[in-house]
């Protein structure tokens, strides 16, 4: 009974709810007044507090909204008919999924091919237009992952091997970075998206890893502001307090051994505060471990361990 009791209790304010929900204050205010999904008490103030009950109708309701659904649609039901609904859109989201995965990864496979071609023969147009007919016929995570990444690693192998010289690395990586730098939304994000900033720290130029992040995070739903390579501490964190991003995510690749990266990580850390969350990622980030660990960094390796870290923080 004490456990019930406390969970009807209201007792957050509409602070803290915006925070556990991922909802802006002002969304918060028009679904009580226009669709009154929730009822909070009202106290010194007209201020509002809200029951642990009220923050989980709240995050079901925006889960279903994720799913596609309306406000209108869905604000009628309780918390258990709410739980059913998403699980089954959640179900169906997967199932649809499955089979349309196994047919991007044949397209990727073949426009991953087309483009290696393309790169072979120094043909910048050619591998240009095969990205946009890439882009076309795939998801966003089947380009970046099935068609982008696996490219460039491949034109790094066969540079390394010989195969390929420097320039035909440098042609790729260009229209690559072009490419990628279309594919940032140019659409005014809402102040209900939550927001990441993207870059490479000081004296990391190697810029396409933290262009792949972006594109990532922003097919994820976030609204994203990429900044470039080579930031230091301090200009990184002035963009995430201006933009109050709640994740600042760095690409480090090269060089895997400057002593001064540590500092400016720390400081990093510092600036922001232990309130923004950071994730490190890149091919010479596991080199930094210690320091990571110690700024309470995330070290992520993969685009699918990024997609599941944003999908977790969207919830925090």
């Amino acid at each position: 009974m004490e456990a019930d009791s406390r969970y009807f209790k209201p007792r957050h304010p509409m602070g803290v709810v915006s925070r556990r929900t991922g909802l802006k204050p002002d969304v918060l205010r028009v679904w009580e007044k226009r669709y009154q999904a929730v009822r909070p008490s009202r106290r010194s103030a007209n201020r509002r507090f809200y029951s642990d009950a009220d923050i989980e109708k709240l995050l079901l309701l925006r889960r279903a909204i994720d799913g596609g659904r309306r406000i209108g649609q869905v604000v009628h039901l309780d918390n258990r008919e709410l739980e059913e609904l998403v699980a089954a859109d959640q179900k169906a989201m997967v199932e649809v999924g499955t089979v349309k995965a196994s047919f991007e990864k044949s397209d990727a496979e073949s426009h991953f091919s087309a483009c290696l071609v393309a790169v072979k023969q120094l043909n910048a147009n050619e591998l240009k237009n095969q990205l946009e007919r890439a882009a076309v016929d795939l998801s966003q995570p089947h380009l970046i992952e099935g068609v982008l990444v696996p490219l460039m690693e491949k034109i790094g192998n066969l540079w390394s091997q010989g195969s390929l010289k420097v320039v035909h690395e440098h042609m790729a990586s260009a229209v690559v970075r072009s490419f990628l730098g279309g594919m940032q939304a140019s659409d005014e994000v809402l102040d209900s998206v939550p927001h990441l900033i993207a870059a490479t720290p000081v004296r990391q130029f190697h810029e396409l890893g933290a262009l792949i992040v972006a594109a990532t995070s922003e097919s994820e739903g976030w609204g994203v502001t990429y900044l470039g390579a080579g930031l230091p501490a301090e200009e990184i964190a002035a963009a995430a307090r201006q933009k109050r991003a709640g994740v600042v995510a760095l690409s480090i690749v090269y060089p895997s051994d400057d002593p001064r990266l540590p500092q400016e990580l720390r400081k990093l850390r510092r600036h922001l505060g232990h309130r923004v969350a950071l994730l490190v990622g890149g091919r010479s980030a596991l080199a930094y471990a210690a320091v990571v660990k110690e700024v309470r960094a995330k070290h992520l390796e993969t685009l699918g361990e990024l997609r599941a870290e944003l999908r977790s923080l969207r919830w925090t």
